[in-house]
Order: structure tokens, then sequence, then C-alpha cells
């Protein structure tokens, strides 16, 4: 069931959905404003079970959103929701592509090879004329996932202040770019507009068409037009660690290898005054 892509089609989930080590996990974020959890869509692929970063699967003592727990609380947690080392997982959300990234990272920072994302989400699997269910699953068997952490997949904010300096590595934020030049509001209170020092800025939309990721060879045009070669690190960046996960997708997708995603993000370091921040001058 291996697949080269990380991304694989409705028609291809509906093949394999009755695959015994095959597990479906539906994500979501709470709305980033209000706090507010999004609206229960439609229905849910049949077998689905809720993979829930905010309050699950996430380090309850953290301070910032949703950050990723340790190895041990990954494990303790994953195994609740039934999954094997032998488990194939696919995950898909209710956009189209949003949440999914985070949690196809999430299993790979745990050394989870398997894992995948539905390319389209729920939408292209109604279009596809996917059968619906009413409920999740939400009992599964206790699986036996053992986390093998893979350390250079997430990086903390001494990582991201080295790497601002070195030549060959590129701190890609995933904001839009109002928010990346400060000339728009954060919609998280108490944090600093603008960006990092040196930070190029490729907003994650910029990367998807109608829900669906951009075909690889558009994605490394999105990535040559930064400047970015082949061979060269890249460190995703955001508002909270999920969209940065979109163009970690993205990269992947586009043939690069040597990513990292900062889990704080601009949480952590747009509230740290100790961080240095770059805005646009208002006349520019």
């Amino acid at each position: 069931m291996e697949v080269k892509s990380a991304l694989v089609s409705a028609h291809w989930l509906q093949a394999h959905c009755d695959d015994s080590d095959l597990i479906v996990f539906m994500s979501t974020m709470n709305d980033i404003t209000t706090g507010k959890p999004e609206p229960a869509p439609e229905g849910y692929i049949p077998g689905a079970r809720l993979f829930d970063f905010e309050h699950q699967v996430c380090d309850p003592i953290s301070s910032l959103p949703h950050t990723m727990p340790s190895p041990e609380k990954f494990e303790q947690e994953v195994r609740k929701l039934g999954v094997n080392n032998r488990s194939v997982i696919v995950v898909y959300d209710n956009q189209g592509l949003f949440t999914a990234p985070r949690v196809w990272w999430m299993f790979k920072c745990m050394g989870h090879e398997q894992v995948y994302i539905l390319d389209g989400g729920y939408p292209a699997w109604q279009n596809e004329g996917g059968k619906s269910m009413s409920s999740l699953i939400t009992s599964p068997p206790t699986g036996d996932f053992t986390s093998q952490v893979q350390g250079s997949l997430l990086i903390d904010s001494q990582g991201v202040s080295n790497a601002l300096d070195i030549t060959d590595s590129w701190v890609v934020d995933a904001r839009a770019a109002a928010r990346f030049n400060g000339t728009a509001a954060e919609p998280r209170p108490h944090l600093r507009g603008g960006h990092m020092p040196n930070a190029v800025n490729l907003p994650f939309t910029h990367c998807i068409e109608q829900g669906r990721l951009l075909s690889p060879a558009s994605l490394r045009d999105k990535f040559a037009a930064l400047g970015v070669k082949e061979g060269e690190r890249l460190i995703f960046s955001c508002g909270s660690g999920v969209t940065a996960c979109v163009l970690a997708l993205a990269a992947h997708e586009a043939g690069f290898n040597q990513l990292s995603v900062y889990d704080g993000s601009w949480s952590e370091w747009g509230a740290n005054h100790a961080l240095p921040v770059v805005c646009m001058p208002k006349n520019a």
C-alpha cells in the first residue's frame, strides 16, 4: 500500500477502505479568533476517527496552542485511537487541505512513514460519490504504536535563530503577506506584527487551488521564485505550527527533503520581545 506521494485520492481511499490496517482520521482546528470549534460537517468518511491536536494529542502544559506532545504522550494518545506500528493512516479535513498536513507531520515526527493525506479532503470524497456516516468511531481497540522521534523535523526558536543567518537555509513563513509584513494585526492577541529577519513569505494558500495541492511542477516554481535551490534546508513557520505543515507538504511533493517545522511559530516568536522582528516600512 505504499505510495511515493504523501497524497492519496478519494478514488484510492474508496478502493482501500476495507483494508485491515487502514485508519482514517478527520482533523479540525478551533477558530483562531473566537476559539470556537469549526462547524460539524455534513457527514464523515466511514470508519473515520477524530484526531484532536487541540486538546488530546498535544502538550498539556504548554502555553502555546496545540504544541507537539512528548514522544511518550503522543504514543499514549494515539494508542488510544487504535494506531498500530503497521497502520496505514489517511488524514483528511473538511476544508480540502488545511489541518490534515499537521497530523501528517506529527506522525512523521514520531517516525511513522505510512501516513498520507486525502487530497481535496471531505469535499473531494463527496464529489467522488463516497459514502458518508453520521458519526465518528469513538472506541477503537487499543493500538501498539511506538514513537521513534525524528528530531530534525521539528525545530525550536534557538534553531530558527541560528538558521536565519545560514546561506543555504531558508525560513519560510506561511502567513498571509499582510501579517508577514506587519501591516495587518495578528488574530491572536498580544503578538507583534511582522516577521523574522531574513525570513521569506509563501502564504500557504498560494500552494492550494480549490482545496487541492498544486502540482509538483507548480510547487517547484513557487519555491524557485523565492530563490530556493535543490538540496537547501527549509524551515517552515506560520501562526501556530499548523499551516506551516501545508508548506512542508508542498516542499515534500516538490522534491525537497531537508525540511523542518518551527512548532512554536509566530505564537511564540511574536510574543517574545527578546526575539527580533522586522516590519515593512509604512511608506513602502
